[in-house]
């Protein structure tokens, strides 16, 4: 009985540092500072901070403003800040190294010597081993001449710093160190002052610790120590979430709906909140929005009374992501950008599961209680990939690709579909619709779209391909596909390429005129007549009976005729200047 009431009186002590925690990552920087410090208990509420809050928190708080709360922070905070800040990839950024360990030095000089001694030994000897050089005088020996760029505190352990403006001036023939290499940046390396300040410090509480680490960093292996520190850390943050990017990448693998796992049956009894197991972090629940189909079904299952686990189960999903997209999450773009992804993802997803219904909200809802999040997600997921897959093996026998053309030739609207579809992760093409000209695939409807698109462009490069074009014999103008088409018409009309390869040659204004001339109706508009002989033209070029020409491609170019028509129908014949007609390619035109 005593027991649970302890286990009682826990949970209501975490459930209001769970809501102070909330009200202060809503809050603005120095808000949340105020609030933090002027708390009943500091310590307490910082340390209930899941690491990424807090990390998150540091930058929004700033750096040099948040010293006094990591002076506070458990070490293990410490820890997750130095995890996802000093590594690039696999290897220690000796730099970021310095910059960590000077705010934790400001914080706590002490603690931070006696923690990292203790529990980190091989990663600050690294460092060390990495930024200084160390030479131990024996006590019969006279000190060398060369000691005089040396640093000693004890006239028997002496280092000093390769490539420092010391050495540099008096020997510029000193071999300097990798990692002493001038920054591109062009930031200084602020390490000489930090280590010897450290070491002073060090040396103060116990001189017998500042020679066992000064004989260690000599003897350290520094590949080994540095792989080893490598896997603790991929250890350390897979606790949380955070798997190595080659493995959460697989957050991106498709997975067949008819393939998605049930969740179990929800226990009869729930569990009171469990004070030592770790809350999930909360940072981004502030940028949770209602315009997507994801957010609307979760509010909607958060005012049923929720599902268990689902914060923590949303938190690992996002941590994956961050994961496998390599992701800092240092200010509030960052994590827009990755909850955006996260949330149009998992919105596609349920779209996909309805088969586009608009039954909507009450029927995400259900998949949500019925499927885990990370299979929604990869569900949603496979649309894009599946287009991108598509998009990347057209590309590789295209037309455009055989003449080496860019894809600029396809126009800004289809290089605007094919670009989004070629990055990493594939992007639906908005084109400022949305104020964005990218974002990411959010229902069914994008996906339809763009697949509409990218049927046009195929059919498009299958009929290019067909019309026997030598590109060679371009030579002024903006070749596109647009001009292409349009000015192998016409001098096919004009009875310039009778035989093939099909010229692209610039056509004469003279005889454009002529042709310009018929084109258009007095009213600037293109009669049957000449829509029908487009056609024709088409089917003849490209080798096909006109009524087996493809939909989509019948389509691309009725489209082009109308914007010839609103290009070109107001100008009048004798108006004509081949440098303001991209449309065709004629001489006179800018090379």
């Amino acid at each position: 009985m005593t027991e649970n009431y302890q286990l009682a009186n826990k949970a209501r002590k975490e459930l209001k540092l769970q809501k102070l925690r909330r009200e202060i990552l809503v809050s603005h920087g120095a808000k949340a500072l105020d609030m933090i410090l002027e708390s009943a208990s500091p310590a307490t509420l910082i340390q209930s901070f899941p690491d990424q809050d807090l990390y998150y928190l540091m930058y929004k708080i700033g750096v040099h403003d948040f010293v006094p709360v990591l002076a506070l922070a458990a070490s293990s905070q410490w820890e997750y800040i130095l995890d996802v800040e000093v590594w690039d990839d696999d290897r220690l950024n000796t730099h970021m190294m310095t910059q960590v360990f000077s705010l934790l030095f400001k914080a706590d000089p002490q603690r931070l010597l006696r923690w990292t001694i203790m529990e980190k030994p091989d990663f600050v000897e690294y460092y060390l081993s990495q930024k200084m050089s160390v030479v131990i005088r024996e006590h019969d020996e006279p000190p060398p001449e060369d000691f005089d760029d040396y640093i000693t505190l004890d006239d028997k352990f002496y280092f000093r710093f390769p490539g420092s403006p010391s050495v540099a001036d008096e020997d510029p023939d000193t071999e300097m160190l990798p990692q002493d290499v001038p920054r591109e940046d062009d930031l200084p390396d602020d390490a000489p002052e930090l280590i010897e300040q450290m070491l002073k410090t060090l040396a103060a509480m116990d001189l017998s610790v500042f020679h066992g680490l000064l004989l260690e960093t000599l003897s350290l292996l520094p590949a080994e120590a540095e792989e080893e520190q490598f896997r603790q850390k991929n250890i350390r943050l897979a606790e949380k979430g955070f798997l190595p990017a080659h493995e959460a990448v697989g957050i991106y693998q498709p997975i067949p709906g008819k393939n998605l796992t049930p969740r179990p049956a929800p226990p009869l009894t729930l569990h009171t909140l469990d004070p030592d197991i770790p809350t999930p972090p909360m940072f981004f629940t502030q940028f949770l929005t209602d315009d997507n189909l994801f957010a609307k079904a979760l509010a909607q299952i958060n005012a049923q009374g929720g599902i268990p686990d689902l914060d923590s189960e949303l938190a690992a999903l996002i941590n994956k992501i961050i994961s496998a997209d390599r992701i800092k999450i240092k200010n509030r773009e960052s994590i827009e950008k990755t909850l955006e992804r996260t949330m149009s993802t998992l919105s596609l997803g349920l779209d996909i599961l309805m088969e586009g219904a608009k039954a909507g909200v009450e029927i995400a809802g259900d998949l949500i209680r019925t499927y885990f999040l990370e299979d929604i997600f990869r569900t949603g997921a496979r649309e894009g990939a599946r287009l991108q897959a598509m998009t990347r093996k057209w590309h590789e026998t295209s037309f455009i690709r055989a003449k080496n053309l860019p894809l600029s030739f396809l126009g800004e609207g289809y290089l605007g579909i094919i670009g989004g579809l070629m990055v990493q992760r594939p992007m639906f093409f908005a084109n400022y619709a949305d104020k964005v000209l990218y974002r990411n695939f959010v229902s069914l409807s994008d996906i339809r779209a763009t697949q509409r698109q990218l049927d046009e462009i195929i059919d498009l490069d299958q009929f290019l391909n067909r019309l026997d074009a030598d590109i060679s014999t371009f030579s002024y103008g903006v070749l596109t596909y647009k001009s292409m088409i349009l000015t192998l018409w016409v001098r096919d009309r004009l009875g310039l390429n009778r035989s093939t390869p099909l010229s692209l040659a610039p056509i004469e204004v003279a005889g454009f005129k002529d042709f310009f001339a018929q084109l258009f109706s007095p009213d600037g508009t293109i009669g049957d007549t000449q829509a029908k002989d487009f056609g024709v033209w088409a089917a003849q070029a490209s080798g096909m009976p006109q009524a087996d020409l493809p939909t989509t491609l019948q389509g691309i170019l009725y489209r082009l005729l109308r914007e010839l028509e609103s290009e070109y129908g107001h100008i009048r014949t004798h108006n004509l200047d081949p440098r303001f007609m991209p449309m065709f390619l004629l001489a006179g035109q800018a090379q």
